[in-house]
């Protein structure tokens, strides 16, 4: 303990002295509380009984993280309330998923239910749709099952090349039978009883399954009748994100109605009138290009504001290109249609071009300010207005750890950030490096691409996981199935 306080103190002085040098004293105290929670969970491990505590709380908390992702993912909630499970970030719930998993792993590598766990936390980061956590995920379990391996289990030899060979033959399932059969890949379900479908702004909104057959063999149709507010003329809308910058954009629908009827659709980058009538017809919008602001939306309007529509509907689709494609989903009903857009492989980079300009703006700040940085209250304006310059977006931080470090805090703080983590992992035993090093692993590459460690809900678990292998790394006996001690003459052992 003695070498953890006297580096949390030293690493405290140093970015003090970056906080002072940077005009923000206020950052002293905000650091030092930090760098005190550090010392006071290392502190707190050196007991057996607050190590079971740990252990059985970043269990029951990965647990109840996943189970409320995974009912929010499929059941009847808005895209807005589905990411504000405790993080309010889809890419920080994410984040904690994985990070969650990989500490309980790392602080009960014996128990059943961590082979259980990757898979079944794998599926609630899909939800999520944050596919850096995804390969994070990936990352940490083959990790983990390698140490599984390398610590003498003969049997599990084969896991990481049969783990690979699975990988493969999933990712060749998903992209071929879900993504590119699937040529809506942008989140419009058909379903407008759907809650990706907002109906909040218009007057009344009744949607009924009790619509005639659908415009082709087998399907059905949903009725529509809605009324705008007095002011405006919207109906139903559904917002699928910002638009990405020069590609075009069709939206679509199928129509029909008793008595003829004029319905308005846009994409909100392009839109169109149409005629409706007896027999079914698709209402097709202009091709729109997208500028990197506009949100794209599938937006269904009354011609004149206070009206009203009465019409069938049928496959709503949103999509890239410059004209409507063959309405077909193929997507398997428990698969969100946001999930399908978010996981096209064809979109995976090693350097995205959203990450370029904040890492830039990052490394400018910190050649600005290379001893002190800007300190933490000036930090998210210093980004914004550097982003702002070639972002039409601009962001707060550098989405890269290290470069948010160096803009920070600067050379002085980065070095007490150092000292602070060289003084608690230093006591790590070889045994506790291989239990944490699928955690580590993630939170290298989570922390890569954004910026999640010291969000409360993932850096909580990161240290009390790291803490208490501080004190706890020494293997216990192995056990059989059983759970009874083997002995020490077993030549299993």
């Amino acid at each position: 303990m003695r070498r953890v306080v006297l580096t949390a103190l030293v690493g405290w002085a140093l970015l003090s002295i970056a906080s002072i040098g940077a005009g923000d004293p206020n950052g002293v105290p905000a650091i030092g509380a930090v760098v005190f929670g550090v010392v006071a969970a290392v502190w707190s491990m050196r007991w057996q009984a607050p190590r079971r505590v740990v252990a059985a709380g970043v269990g029951l908390y990965a647990g109840a993280l996943t189970v409320a992702t995974l009912l929010a993912g499929w059941t009847d909630v808005t895209d807005d309330a589905r990411v504000q499970i405790v993080t309010g970030n889809p890419n920080v719930l994410a984040a904690a998923l994985v990070t969650a998993l990989a500490a309980w792993a790392a602080l009960a590598p014996r128990r059943r239910w961590v082979w259980w766990g990757w898979p079944i936390v794998g599926l609630a980061v899909l939800h999520t749709g944050s596919r850096t956590a995804g390969g994070a995920l990936l990352a940490a379990a083959t990790v983990w099952l390698v140490v599984q391996a390398v610590r003498g289990r003969s049997r599990l030899a084969w896991a990481p090349v049969v783990a690979v060979a699975v990988l493969a033959a999933a990712a060749f399932a998903w992209q071929r039978g879900v993504v590119e059969l699937t040529p809506n890949l942008l989140s419009a379900p058909s379903d407008f009883s759907d809650a990706a479908w907002r109906h909040d702004l218009a007057a009344s909104v009744t949607v009924s399954d009790e619509g005639a057959e659908g415009p082709f063999p087998g399907t059905s149709a949903q009725r529509l009748v809605a009324t705008a507010r007095p002011d405006r003329t919207n109906l139903a809308h559904q917002s699928i994100g910002r638009s990405e910058d020069g590609v075009p954009y069709v939206a679509s629908i199928y129509l029909r109605a008793d008595t003829a009827q004029r319905f308005v659709l846009t994409s909100h980058l392009a839109s169109v009138t149409c005629e409706v009538g007896p027999e079914w017809s698709r209402c097709v919008t202009p091709v729109g290009y997208g500028d990197d602001y506009l949100q794209r939306q599938i937006h269904l309007r009354a011609p004149v504001r206070g009206g009203s529509v009465d019409v069938e509907v049928f496959g709503a689709q949103y999509e890239r290109g410059t004209e409507a494609t063959p309405f077909r989903d193929v997507r398997p009903a428990w698969i969100p249609q946001t999930m399908v857009n978010r996981f096209d492989l064809r979109r995976v980079t090693l350097l995205p071009e959203n990450r370029l300009p904040p890492w830039r703006a990052g490394v400018e700040i910190f050649m600005d300010q290379p001893w002190f940085g800007v300190g933490l209250a000036a930090a998210p304006d210093t980004f914004e207005e550097r982003t702002g310059r070639t972002m039409s977006r601009p962001v707060t931080y550098a989405h890269h750890l290290i470069l948010q470090w160096l803009a920070v805090h600067g050379v002085f703080g980065v070095v007490g950030i150092a000292v602070i983590a060289v003084g608690v992992l230093s006591l790590l035993s070889a045994t506790a490096w291989s239990r944490l090093a699928p955690m580590l692993v993630a939170l290298a590459l989570l922390n890569t691409w954004d910026v999640t460690f010291l969000e409360p809900t993932v850096f909580v678990a990161a240290l009390l996981a790291t803490a208490s292998l501080v004190h706890g790394g020494t293997p216990t006996a192995p056990r059989t199935r059983s759970g009874r001690p083997v002995h020490a003459g077993d030549p299993s052992t």
